[in-house]
This record gives C-alpha cells, structure tokens and sequence, in this order.
C-alpha cells in the first residue's frame, strides 16, 4: 500500500494534512492544540468540508502526478467510503496507542531523574508485543526494577506502620489526612498502603496481551494433637508466658482466655482430674514396661486391649502460615515484520537480564533484579481479575522455544517465524489482611 501524505495547508484555522492511498484520496488529518496532526473522522462535517477543497485537490495532484503538471485533474479520485472508514479506524487506533505509550514512556523516565542521557533511556525502557499492541484494550504490564532492601524484615502487610515501599507508589493525601495513608479506594490505613516491598528504582516496561488469568490463594493448615500429658504442658507453658502476655497476646485475648478457664473450671468435676492423672500414670508406666521387655507398648495399646478406650488426642487442625503464590504465562509472539523481530529479541533479552543475578566477587553475589505485574487497560488496573502482591514478584524460571511447531521456521535474517515464551513469577511475601483490604471493594482483590 503506496501511502502518501501532504504537507499542511491551512484552511479557515486549522492545518490540514491530506492523505492519499495507491493514487486514491483517502483521508487527513488535522492539527490539534497541541500542535498533534490527529486523524479526521470521514464521517464528519470538517471531513466533507475540507475533502472539496482547492487544497485537497493540489495534495491529490501532487501525490499522484507529481510535477507532471500537464496530467492534473480537476476533480480528486475518492477510495470508497467502506475503505475509508476502515483507513480511519486504523489510523485512529494507531494513534491512541503512540499517545499512551509516550505517556507510559515519561511517566517511567520521572524515575530517572538526574541520570546522565534520560531521553537515550526514555527510547530504550519500553517494549511491547505485538509491536502495535492496543493498550486501551486488556493487556500485562510488567515492570523491572532495582531490588533494594531497606528492612531486615520485608514481610509485612499494608496497613501498618514500617520502613519500605517503592518507585510508583506513593499516594497524595489531603490536608485532613496528613501522615495517613489512603488507598486508591479512599481507605484511611495506618501506615504505608501498598505494605512493605523491594521495589527500587524502575529500569524497564514490558506490555504484553492478556494471558491466561488463573490465581490460586492458600494457607497451610496442619493437623495438632495433644493428649493429658501434653496439655499439662500447655497449661505450665500458659503459667510462665503469663497467660499469653510473653507469647504476643494483646490485653483483650488475655481477659477472653482467663473467661474461659473459669468457665472451665467452674464445670471440671473431681473425677475428670482423676481421670486426667490416671492417662498420666497409665501411660508412664505402659512406656516404662514396654522399654523393660523390648516391646513397643504404649498407653492406647495397653487401654484397648484392657478396656476398649484410648487417650482422647484431643485433635484440632490448627493454622501454620501462609503459601507464597506462584503465577505461570505463556505468550506464542509471532514476528510479522523484521522490526516487530527486533522487539521480540528486545522483550527476550530484557526478561533475562532481569532475572540474571549480579556477581560482585567469588564472596558475594547480588539480588536479581525484581517485577512488579499488573492487567491493565489503558492506564487503569483491572478490577475483574486478580491483583499482584505489592511486595513484588521474582522472575524464576524463563523458557524460550523457538521453535513451538517442532521445526525450525526462519525469516531471511534468522528470526524465527513464532517464538513460545514461558514466565514462571513468584511473589516475594505473602499476601496477608491488609493487603486484601487496601483493594478496592468492587475488585477480586489479590
């Protein structure tokens, strides 16, 4: 397709450039107030109006004939009006998506303040695939950053009071809520909202499409038995932390737990005691005569073959803490042209050099780069499916196969035709109440 596009003619107050398809008028764009020629809707009246015009009959002419003056028309031939919604309609999207990816390119280079040659930096941060993507649409954001470490302790929840945080992520509060933190919902938090992170200054942006969108939220839960024996213990441990207080009971726990021994208490009868020193004894002395005769004898063999019962094991599936979430994508990127190549092999090595941990010395080795994820469209994350934890992910396992067909298919330069990328992430620390909290009330949360 011979695209050709005129220099601007003004006409009335607006500069007019005319644009001119395989010797067909197909189109124009217009100057905005900010000095931006933006594509003109063919359906609109300043569309018709400007189409008829002495200028748009010369910047036919002239893209068609040249300086063959002798060959000039007096009427411009029109592609279709089907063909010319359809140039319009990809011309439009074209330019949406170059605005928004200008504004994601300084809107990253803010964090670059003060580094030698930011605009080289602003042309090299961001890449994307397909090389046209349409970020308006549902797509993957991923951001590198520096790992920093400001705390010695960096699992922590929004909501709280601590050290830490990183690039993006600071949020304007008014007057009133001055040395309070208050999330994208308006929530009013005690700390910092986004918790604790790693993230440092930001070095890149990947835009991806959408992948596949799976989160799988977990707690380990385990199994706690106790018999007499070993609840005494537990009251004895109770008696010397001071009913909790050396254990990380707060006042109101304390109070709540002495109710309940009371409430016990009042109800324990004279021969439950009897019977819990008796499961002592029994089982003491089933251990003892099992050791003495070489047999494996313990109190529950002993009081089932004597009285068909067992020491209750008094069992309870009691909380052991958190999984740390996992997320698998996979991307087919496709090269449908030799620049659109290019920004693969960019997207590839960028990825890699991430994850690449940094050798200092045969001693000492430093922290990989880190990533933070978000499913945006536009410049808004998406409510509709799962948020990422704001303490950052690693990028732990990468796999690239170039050739996903099961053959070697190449372009004259080399590039593989299609390229399957594999990202394993892992986030960094677990996502607890507060974080759940901080997000907005009409979103999946994380």
């Amino acid at each position: 397709m011979a695209e050709k596009k005129s220099r601007p003619y003004n006409i009335n107050i607006d500069d007019v450039s005319f644009i001119n398809v395989d010797n067909k008028f197909m189109g124009m764009s217009i100057k905005n107030s900010n000095n931006v020629f933006v594509p003109e809707d063919n359906t609109s009246s300043k569309f018709n109006l400007y189409k008829d015009t002495p200028e748009s009959l010369d910047a036919f002419n002239k893209a068609v004939y040249g300086s063959s003056k002798e060959s000039y028309l007096n009427l411009i031939e029109e592609a279709s009006s089907e063909e010319q919604s359809q140039y319009f309609a990809d011309a439009d999207k074209k330019f949406k998506n170059e605005q928004f990816l200008e504004q994601q390119r300084e809107s990253t280079n803010l964090a670059f303040t003060g580094v030698a040659d930011a605009s080289e930096k602003r042309r090299k941060n961001l890449y994307r695939y397909p090389f046209d993507i349409d970020t308006n649409q549902d797509h993957l954001e991923i951001i590198r950053y520096n790992y920093v470490r400001p705390n010695l302790n960096m699992s922590k929840s929004a909501g709280r009071e601590n050290i830490g945080g990183g690039a993006f992520s600071s949020v304007s509060v008014g007057k009133r809520n001055q040395g309070k933190n208050v999330t994208e919902t308006g929530k009013i938090l005690e700390g910092k909202a986004e918790g604790d992170s790693v993230l440092g200054d930001p070095q890149s942006i990947v835009l991806l499409p959408m992948p596949k969108v799976t989160d799988v939220n977990g707690v380990e839960w385990g199994k706690s038995e106790l018999n007499s024996a070993g609840l005494t213990a537990l009251n004895v441990t109770n008696f010397l932390t001071g009913n909790g207080r050396l254990s990380g009971k707060d006042q109101d726990d304390r109070e709540n737990d002495a109710l309940i021994r009371q409430a016990i208490a009042s109800r324990r009868e004279i021969g439950s005691a009897r019977e819990g020193a008796a499961a002592l004894y029994t089982g003491t002395i089933a251990k003892l005569a099992g050791t003495l005769t070489g047999s494996d004898l313990d109190a529950d063999t002993f009081l089932a073959r004597q009285g068909g019962k067992v020491l209750n094991p008094n069992a309870e599936m009691l909380f052991q803490g958190p999984v740390i979430r996992d997320f698998g994508f996979s991307f087919i990127m496709i090269a449908r042209s030799e620049r659109e190549g290019a920004e693969i092999r960019k997207i590839i090595k960028e990825l890699k050099l991430g994850m690449a941990p940094k050798f200092r010395s045969t001693t000492f080795l430093e922290n990989p780069d880190v990533f933070s994820l978000k499913y945006k469209s536009g410049n808004k994350i998406l409510k509709t499916v799962n948020r990422f934890s704001p303490g950052g992910l690693a990028l732990t396992t990468m796999r690239v196969d170039y050739s996903p067909n099961g053959y070697w298919s190449a372009y004259r330069d080399s590039q593989p035709v299609a390229v399957k990328m594999d990202l394993d992430f892992t986030e960094l620390r677990p996502i607890y109440l507060g974080d759940q909290q901080a997000t907005p009330d009409d979103s999946v949360g994380l």
